[in-house]
């Protein structure tokens, strides 16, 4: 700690009268009021609006864990806000301490000519008949000096305590700080499977008209053809629709019943055209009437 004692008046008069004085104390008090002002208003407004929310607007389970991941900034909102209100008191009480050290202090101008008279009453002190001017002058000095030194002392003592601030902490995280890069990785699933169900239901498109184009032919009724489910399960978007889609299992169920009743139509056709052809290029066996053959 410094000695304030060691140091004569017109350091610490020089030192007091010279400096930004308490200004820039005054200025902090008042920054630090603001602030504890606008902490406590934004925890009023965070309090108003979850209370709003989860009892009027939104309700259920994602409201209950919105209000409790709110709960712990809103805490510390308010205590930050204290803690701010205290730190403009200890400024504003710096500045009262300074301005008392202020009032205490030795003005320099007299400091100046007690040193003055002094240098004029030594140098003209030739038979002695300054030396009473020379005690008073310097037994001035020496209360200039003890009254610069309590001042100082008091000051060191009252700003000391006011002065320490207590720390500030961070406000606790509300939110997954990996939150972020799991939301893109879904997003880049999302898309890939969406992707992957696309290009799955274009190649379903593209092989079904050939196949029931083959079965509508007659010239193909003796060709065996596969089952069109055959023709489905090999595409792999139909292993994700049976997963989660039953009346689709249901229409595909039905085409393939319907193709089958088609395939048998049709062969029983074929069969049905030699006998009719051999029926038209049979023997002319004349022409029967109601009336009799003739």
């Amino acid at each position: 700690m410094l000695d304030f004692g060691a140091l004569p008046p017109e350091i610490h008069s020089e030192r007091m009268y010279s400096g930004p004085g308490s200004a820039s104390m005054m200025a902090a008090a008042w920054a630090w009021n603001l602030l504890a002002a606008e902490l406590d208003s934004a925890a009023n407004d965070y309090d108003r609006i979850i209370t709003q929310l989860v009892s009027e607007e939104w309700m259920g389970p994602a409201s209950a864990q919105m209000a409790e991941a709110a709960k712990p900034y809103v805490a510390w909102m308010r205590t930050t806000s204290v803690q701010a209100e205290q730190a403009a008191v200890s400024a504003r009480a710096a500045a009262g301490a300074y301005e008392a050290a202020f009032a205490a202090t030795v003005p320099p101008p007299l400091i100046e000519a007690n040193r003055a008279q002094l240098v004029q009453a030594v140098s003209t002190n030739v038979l002695g008949q300054n030396t009473p001017l020379i005690v008073q002058l310097e037994t001035q000095y020496a209360e200039m000096w003890a009254q610069d030194a309590t001042a100082m002392y008091g000051y060191a003592g009252q700003a000391a305590p006011v002065t320490q601030v207590t720390p500030f902490t961070r406000p606790a995280e509300t939110t997954n700080p990996a939150g972020e890069a799991m939301q893109a990785a879904s997003v880049a699933q999302a898309a890939g499977t969406s992707a992957g169900a696309e290009s799955a239901q274009s190649q379903l498109l593209s092989s079904v008209p050939p196949t029931l184009q083959a079965l509508s032919s007659p010239a193909a009724a003796n060709t065996e053809l596969p089952p069109i489910t055959d023709v489905l399960e090999q595409n792999p978007v139909f292993d994700m629709w049976a997963e989660y889609a039953s009346p689709a299992q249901n229409t595909l169920a039905m085409m393939y019943r319907v193709t089958g009743m088609s395939t048998h139509f049709l062969s029983l056709s074929k069969g049905l055209a030699p006998a009719a052809k051999a029926a038209s290029e049979g023997p002319d066996l004349g022409q029967f009437s109601v009336h009799g053959c003739r």
